[in-house]
């Protein structure tokens, strides 16, 4: 949104929405990713068929679905405790238009939807994954993409909102101290013509 009080017509006082639909995708990555390296449905799965095994029929189908196991739990938690408080400070950064966050998240999109899809085959199989994967790709290039549009390269190029919002207070300030210019009264000329009021 261009602001008339900018001298810069290019100047954005809010972040864009390809910012936000990138933020917003990161963070669904991110759950993505935990779901699947804690590999919930899995653990799940084989409650599920332990508690179901003497009934003829179902454990028939339970024994021909073959779900593999997810990640051990500890390497989970350690990975996810590494992970988050980086992970988070990057979807803020892209919030605050930093620079350095949009590098980082460009790295890190792909890196995180190869692990996804690697972890959906090893908890999944292959066939599932097959369905799985393009959501992953999807997210991926949601993000990539709303990191490239333009109005994004001009976020990230005048370093979000707080350089721009500074310099709108300043304008603000500026007006309001401004002296207005005093209203003349006006002199309505005297008609000749006219008498005289006693």
């Amino acid at each position: 949104m261009n602001t008339p009080t900018s001298p810069d017509p290019e100047a954005l006082y809010d972040k864009p929405h390809s910012v936000d639909l990138a933020q917003v995708m990161m963070v669904f990555q991110y759950f993505m990713l935990v779901s699947v390296s804690v590999g919930i449905g899995p653990r799940l799965f084989n409650w599920f068929k332990g508690e179901t095994s003497d009934v003829p029929v179902l454990s028939d189908l339970e024994a021909a679905i073959n779900v593999g196991s997810s990640f051990p739990i500890p390497i989970v938690l350690a990975a996810i405790v590494v992970f988050t408080a980086p992970y988070v400070m990057v979807v803020l950064g892209l919030g605050h238009g930093r620079k350095l966050a949009r590098a980082i998240a460009v790295l890190i999109v792909p890196v995180n939807s190869t692990i996804g899809v690697i972890a959906v085959i090893r908890t999944y199989g292959e066939v599932f994954a097959l369905v799985v994967s393009p959501i992953w790709i999807l997210v991926a290039l949601c993000v990539l993409g709303g990191l490239a549009s333009h109005n994004a390269r001009q976020w990230f190029r005048q370093g979000g909102w707080e350089p721009w919002y500074v310099r709108y207070e300043v304008d603000q300030f500026q007006q309001r101290r401004r002296p207005r210019p005093r209203r003349r009264r006006r002199h309505i000329a005297h008609d000749p013509n006219e008498a005289d009021a006693d």
